[in-house]
């Protein structure tokens, strides 16, 4: 839960979005395009329907055209190339309406009945036209081009779980829906963006020249969303601390078992062959404007070194004569390589977990924090001196008042960090300076007899009611608290931005500020007729396709 550690992670099997493409591939998948009016510069309507496991969705997007210069990346935007609403079933007409009215007011605006997801989103200002040229052309893009950039659209935003009247995903698991694991209703608006993306620049390139060609599916399967993501998103971590525990404890265990695990030489062939395209992955990836990750070059060498380890053999167990368990690879690479390339080795052999698909029961969790009110201070204060004994470290008991705070901006309507006297809204300060009132909370117990309740104890101290739950509940969750205090002066929010990025399924994090990283989903995502067929695409690290 370091926060070193927390940035180096990288999507595996179970972030939600490719947890979503086997789910989908498992359970059935069909997709066909059932309107398309757009007109030559791409404006108009195009209308998806989606079949999963034999329940009906449908993908409704309302296409536009902005400058590049009037493009935004966040949500006080009132513009964008396209606007998209995800359906259960088939929407009427008169729906399809007001949804296109409703989707362009970010706060204001109501959802139909039957609304899974609200999505808006920009097309790519560096590869969309160079593709779209390409085709027209008859030839297909330039494979470095596509590996610079990896998308044509870029999203903006996803609103579900009952933002502005959705259905939320409590709603969706008791209707049973195939769907209702969290985030994958938003993985599946997620998809067809990309499908979208694809059929835009075809129309656009055909209208140029009607022998334009198609995009060839090796082009199609390596290219992914875009997403834009801002500082707005840290206070998440420490706002949803139990939903954050299941998120990486789903993972933990999993790589608890792999290790135990005693590979035999066909999965030792094909983990090498793993990291093979791994190397090849990152030694074509390009770095993002502010240098806060590892190079690609550097992850490639340390997974060349990892892949020398196999060649060597893993070493066998002299005393029982068995090859070793993958627990070999795993010690050796927290020793002889950089964390980020500790974190790929993992990523990498979860592949070989035999568990599947994420039941959506394993991720969905009740974020309510209680205590015992006949529980002894005293008793508490042992449980927190035992399980929270790494947070002196970052704040002094009882502290003077902090440097730094964050609110809510009125003007970016998300999450900011201020500086006292600098800048306005203190008296606002969302309350997210969990080290600094842990500290507070023990301070307070300390001055009290041990022998007290914390029923008693709150009667005199209620503005430390939440602290006590927060403290009481979270001390048995191992993976609830990340390591970290958002208030420090020299805190860098990109390393949490990017481990949330990662859970979500994202690669290709690209920081453009100390505050702001792009990075890209659903790359390497198998084809709609693929997943009809079962098949998941090219996993984790996609190839980039020959040129032609």
């Amino acid at each position: 839960m370091e926060l070193d550690r927390l940035g180096a992670v990288w999507p595996t099997k179970l972030s939600f979005s490719h947890s979503f493409v086997r789910t989908v591939a498992k359970l059935g998948f069909r997709l066909s395009r059932v309107e398309n009016s757009l007109d030559a510069e791409g404006r108009g309507r195009v209308i998806y329907q989606a079949e999963v496991a034999g329940a009906a969705l449908t993908f409704l997007v309302v296409s536009d055209l902005l400058h590049p210069q009037e493009q935004q990346d966040r949500i006080i935007a009132t513009r964008w190339d396209a606007v998209a609403c995800l359906y259960l079933g088939r929407p009427s007409e008169a729906e399809l309406a007001t949804t296109g009215r409703e989707l362009l007011s970010v706060i204001w605006g109501r959802a139909t009945p039957g609304t899974a997801v609200w999505s808006r989103a920009n097309r790519s200002v560096r590869l969309f036209d160079h593709v779209v040229d390409s085709l027209a052309a008859g030839r297909q893009p330039d494979p470095l081009q596509l590996n610079r950039v990896g998308y044509l659209i870029r999203t903006t935003s996803f609103s579900a779980n009952g933002r502005n009247g959705i259905l939320d995903y409590a709603c969706l698991h008791d209707i049973g829906h195939p769907l209702s694991a969290p985030y994958h209703v938003q993985m599946l608006a997620c998809y067809l963006w990309r499908e979208f993306g694809f059929d835009l620049a075809t129309h656009l390139a055909r209208l140029r020249n009607p022998r334009a060609v198609e995009l060839s599916p090796d082009s199609r399967r390596y290219m992914g969303v875009g997403n834009s993501s801002g500082i707005g998103l840290v206070p998440f971590v420490v706002r949803h601390p139990r939903l954050v525990h299941n998120w990486i404890a789903n993972r933990e265990h999993a790589l608890a078992e792999v290790r135990l695990a005693r590979p035999d030489g066909e999965t030792l062939a094909e983990f090498a062959r793993l990291i093979d395209r791994a190397i090849r992955y990152f030694r074509d990836e390009p770095r993002g404007e502010f240098d806060e990750f590892e190079s690609g070059a550097r992850i490639a060498a340390d997974l060349a070194c990892a892949r020398r380890f196999l060649d060597a053999g893993l070493p066998c167990n002299v005393a029982t004569g068995q090859g070793a368990r993958f627990a070999e690879l795993i010690d050796w690479a927290r020793k002889e390589v950089a964390i980020e390339a500790q974190e790929l080795v993992n990523s990498l052999l979860l592949e070989f977990h035999n568990g599947g698909r994420i039941e959506p029961g394993h991720l969905m969790v009740d974020e309510t924090l209680s205590f015992p009110p006949r529980m002894r201070v005293g008793a508490l204060r042992k449980l927190i001196r035992k399980r929270f004994k790494w947070a002196s470290r970052y704040v002094a008991a009882d502290p003077p008042e902090r440097e730094y705070f964050w609110y809510l901006s009125e003007e970016n309507m998300e999450p900011r960090r201020g500086a006292r006297g600098i800048d306005e809204g203190d008296q606002y300060a969302l309350p997210v300076d969990f080290m600094g009132r842990l500290a507070q909370l023990v301070a307070r117990l300390e001055s009290v007899d041990p022998q007290t309740s914390l029923g008693r104890f709150l009667v005199a101290d209620p503005d430390m009611r939440f602290m006590v739950s927060w403290a009481y509940k979270l001390a048995e969750l191992d993976f609830a608290v990340a390591r970290m205090d958002l208030l420090a002066p020299d805190f860098s929010p990109l390393k949490i931005m990017r481990f949330q990025l990662a859970v979500y399924g994202m690669l290709k994090f690209r920081p453009r500020s100390k505050t702001w990283l792009r990075a890209t989903i659903l790359q390497g995502a198998g084809l709609p007729d693929e997943l009809a067929c079962g098949q998941i695409g090219d996993g984790l690290l996609p190839s980039m396709p020959q040129p032609q």
